[in-house]
């Protein structure tokens, strides 16, 4: 019983090595870029090298190397012929052809495709002259894909188009037709086709490496462009990873995402979506607590203590100083959301495995793990969006009020905001006064619902990328107008 339920367990673990396999090939990246700037620039390496010891890049490097040492030490455990053939379909021709000259008076006469059956998305067969083509072989008497024998003519091709969920006209490795010539001439036939992945899920690997690459790249560019911004945000993200919070966001966010792998939810099959509802939700407060934790000691703290003042008798304006702050609080949400949101993709696969053994079902596939851990990613998305929006607020809190203060209302704006779309709706056709009211707040605080996709992971339905160019415009509009309200306030504040 044991061997078995260890097996069971091993269907979820090649989602997250190609997680830690992404995160490989971008560590891997990173060293010979530094290795080639290393040797062309020497100050510049040594200063590549020294940024790891940074309030950001440390961190991520950490949980790299840790999901690096994971895909490393799992990879036995992996069905890497599976993901390999997959990724070099990704970057090979995916339509092609060829023509056969089909021997008169041929009966069945075999022809041989250069492809996998299973990576068949389309199939179109042409002749100049009347041909039978038969496009299934039957085993044991029995034909598996009721597809049958196809009629060709000069005046008529044939195509096929595989929908979701349909199966493939050919069996076996090999995919191949038989075709029968009636008349007494060679006959040409013409068979074009189109393939695709036979797991799209190994996609999870490169976009790893690429949002790794990318967020490292930015985050170097940020170092060297606006230096005293960047300095004044290397050091608010220091300051927020040696508080104590964050250290407990972390530990507390990890040890309840696992634990909400073992914990029933009495859904009769939907676990799985509770846990992804359950794991955007603590995240996200997790972050907003950190961020406005960080926010209130770097900024309202600093000014209380004077500490801001002798910051800013150095040669660094008031503007630099609220974004630099701003920044900062950008990184260590960033940095809560890539920890904890890994962590939430690997639950989420290990759950779908959990869910089926309690339940009785059908051992679920890797590649149904990895369907769902994708789910997730929309999500975190959002709600890093959201995040960044209330850290502009808070900010702004901070320039004026202390802890205690900015935490109330920043979590009041964040139970608000989730209640514009209810507050308006419910104001409408009521007295002149609530109507006020509910347009009032639907105007003034941000409607946070647009961050949320809850009914999308509980519908299964998926996210488009434009509702997320959407949502990224009005948080930046958004958290630009709270930045310059910070702005406003910091300006004229009083620091002696």
């Amino acid at each position: 019983m044991v061997p078995l339920l260890a097996n069971r367990w091993l269907i979820a673990i090649p989602p997250i090595w190609l997680v830690g396999s992404g995160a490989l090939l971008a560590i891997l990246t990173v060293i010979i870029c530094w290795t080639l700037l290393a040797m062309i620039q020497p100050r510049a390496g040594a200063e590549a090298r020294a940024s790891l010891r940074d309030g950001f890049l440390g961190p991520l490097t950490w949980l790299t190397l840790i999901f690096s040492a994971i895909a490393v030490v799992s990879a036995p455990l992996v069905p890497l012929g599976q993901i390999g053939r997959s990724l070099g379909r990704m970057l090979s021709v995916s339509q092609a052809g060829q023509r056969v000259t089909v021997a008169p008076g041929a009966v069945l006469q075999e022809i041989l495709l250069g492809f996998r059956p299973q990576e068949l998305t389309s199939l179109e067969l042409k002749s100049d002259a009347a041909i039978v083509v038969r496009t299934q072989q039957p085993i044991e008497g029995f034909a598996l894909a009721k597809v049958p024998d196809v009629e060709l003519s000069p005046d008529r091709a044939w195509r096929w188009n595989r929908t979701d969920g349909e199966m493939t006209p050919f069996l076996g490795q090999r995919a191949k037709l038989e075709a029968t010539n009636p008349s007494d001439r060679p006959v040409q036939l013409e068979i074009g086709w189109q393939l695709a992945p036979e797991f799209p899920q190994a996609a999870i690997l490169p976009w790893t490496t690429i949002v790794l690459l990318t967020i490292t790249t930015l985050y170097a560019l940020f170092r060297l462009v606006p230096r005293r911004i960047a300095a004044i945000a290397s050091a608010t993200t220091k300051e927020a990873i040696g508080q104590p919070i964050f250290a407990v966001a972390l530990i507390a966010g990890i040890a309840l995402l696992f634990a909400f792998i073992v914990i029933p939810y009495n859904t009769f099959g939907e676990d799985v979506k509770m846990l992804k509802d359950s794991g955007l939700t603590l995240i996200k407060v997790l972050a907003l607590l950190v961020v406005m934790w960080t926010a209130s000691v770097s900024v309202a703290d600093e000014i209380e203590g004077r500490t801001a003042l002798t910051v800013l008798s150095k040669p660094l304006t008031r503007r630099q100083f609220v974004l630099g702050k701003f920044a900062g609080l950008i990184l260590v949400a960033l940095l809560v959301f890539l920890i904890l949101g890994s962590v939430l993709m690997a639950t989420t696969s290990l759950k779908v495995v959990y869910d089926a053994r309690e339940g009785a079902k059908v051992d679920p596939l890797w590649r149904d793990c990895a369907d769902e851990m994708i789910t997730v990613v929309p999500g975190l998305a959002l709600s890093l969006m959201e995040i960044i929006l209330l850290a502009a607020v808070s900010l702004a809190v901070s320039t004026r009020l202390g802890m205690v203060p900015n935490l109330i209302i920043c979590f009041t704006i964040y139970a608000l905001g989730h209640l514009v779309p209810l507050i308006v709706q419910s104001s409408v056709g009521k007295f002149a006064i609530v109507r006020f009211v509910g347009q009032l707040f639907a105007t003034i605080l941000p409607v946070l619902e647009h961050f949320t996709i809850e009914a999308a992971v509980v519908g299964g339905v998926d996210v488009p990328w434009s509702y997320l160019g959407w949502a990224a415009l009005y948080a930046g509009l958004y958290s630009a107008v709270a930045l310059l309200v910070a702005l406003v306030l910091f300006q004229d504040r009083d620091l002696a």
